[in-house]
C-alpha cells in the first residue's frame, strides 16, 4: 500500500494519475483534510482517508499498513510546516511505515536566500535522524510558475534575479519521477533533485515568449524592495511576500541553475525542456 498525503492538490493528483498508470489503484490511499473532494479519484478504484497535519492521529490512521508514505510539502509559515512536517514523520514512524518519500526543495539549506528553504533542511535532516528508511526528492521551480501573462498583457517581465538561470521542471514530469521512487527499488537512503534538462536566465525565457507569442517582451530587473511591494498589493501574506522575494533573490544567486538526469532516469523518459514547455502555452 502506498500512502499520499496532500493528494488533492496538483501534484499530488497528478502523482496519483500516474500511479494508476503503473499499476492497481486500489494499492493507493490517498490521503487530504477533506476526502470527499477526492470523489473523481476514488470513482477510478483510489482509496481516500482522511488526513491532516494538524491532527497527527488522523495521519497515524492513514498510514496504517502502508509500506511506502509520500509527504508532500505542506503550505504556511515556516514554524508551521515545520511542526506539520515532524509531525507527519513521527505518525510514520508510529504506524510502522517502510519508507518514506519527502518533496523537498532545491538546495534545501538554512544558508539558502529563500526563507522556505529552511523548512525543507529541517524535515530532510528530522526525517534521517528518525530511523525510517527514505528517499527524499529536491524539486526545482515548477515550469507552471512562470510568469506569462504578464508577458501577454503587458509585454514585459519585471522580476529580481533576471541573469540567475533555473532548471525548471512541470509538475507532470516531477510526478512521474516520484511514481517511480514510490514503487521501483533501491531508492532507499537516496537524495534525488529533479531538475529539467536545460537551465534559462530570464533574458532567454524572454527570448522563447517573443517568438511564441510573436510579439517583443522585454526584461526588467526589478529591486527586491520594488517586487515586495508589488506582491504586497495583492494582498499576500508577509510571509509569502518574504518567500518569493527570496526566491527571485536565490535565483539571482544561481542557486537553482544545475542540471541533473535524475528524473529522467527515474521516469524513464526524457524531461520537457522549459523551452517546449512555453512553446505550448
Amino acid at each position: 500500500m502506498i500512502t499520499i498525503t496532500g493528494a488533492n492538490g496538483k501534484l499530488g493528483r497528478l502523482v496519483a494519475q500516474a500511479l494508476g498508470d503503473r499499476g492497481s489503484p486500489s494499492r493507493v490511499r490517498l490521503g487530504t483534510r477533506d476526502p470527499g473532494k477526492l470523489g473523481d479519484l476514488a470513482g477510478k478504484g483510489f482509496k481516500t482517508v482522511a488526513a491532516s497535519f494538524d491532527q497527527p492521529e488522523s495521519l497515524v490512521a492513514a498510514f496504517d499498513g502502508a509500506e511506502t508514505v509520500l509527504i508532500i510539502s505542506g503550505d504556511g509559515p515556516n514554524d508551521a510546516r515545520i511542526r506539520q512536517h515532524r509531525a507527519a514523520v513521527d505518525a510514520a514512524k508510529k504506524a510502522g511505515v517502510g519508507r518514506l518519500v519527502y518533496t523537498s526543495f532545491t538546495n534545501a539549506t538554512p544558508k539558502s536566500l529563500f526563507t522556505f528553504a529552511a523548512i525543507h533542511a529541517d524535515t530532510e535532516a528530522y526525517l534521517k535522524a528518525s530511523g525510517v528508511p527514505f528517499t527524499i526528492l529536491r524539486n526545482n521551480q515548477y515550469a507552471e510558475n512562470v510568469t506569462t501573462q504578464a508577458a501577454k498583457d503587458t509585454g514585459a517581465l519585471a522580476l529580481p534575479g533576471v541573469c540567475g538561470k533555473v532548471a525548471h521542471i512541470s509538475r507532470a514530469d516531477i510526478a512521474a519521477a516520484t511514481a517511480a521512487a514510490l514503487t521501483g527499488e533501491g531508492h532507499a537512503g537516496k537524495t534525488y533533485d529533479l531538475t529539467g534538462p536545460e537551465a534559462l536566465d530570464l533574458l532567454q525565457v524572454a527570448a522563447i515568449l517573443s517568438q511564441t507569442l510573436k510579439k517583443t517582451v522585454t526584461v526588467f530587473d526589478l529591486a527586491p524592495s520594488d517586487y515586495a511591494k508589488v506582491l504586497a498589493q495583492r494582498g499576500l501574506p508577509p510571509f509569502v511576500v518574504e518567500a518569493l522575494v527570496g526566491l527571485r533573490q536565490a535565483t539571482g544567486a544561481g542557486e537553482y541553475a544545475d542540471v541533473t538526469d535524475h528524473a529522467a532516469r527515474l521516469a524513464g523518459r526524457p524531461i520537457e525542456p522549459l523551452s517546449s514547455y512555453l512553446s505550448r502555452q
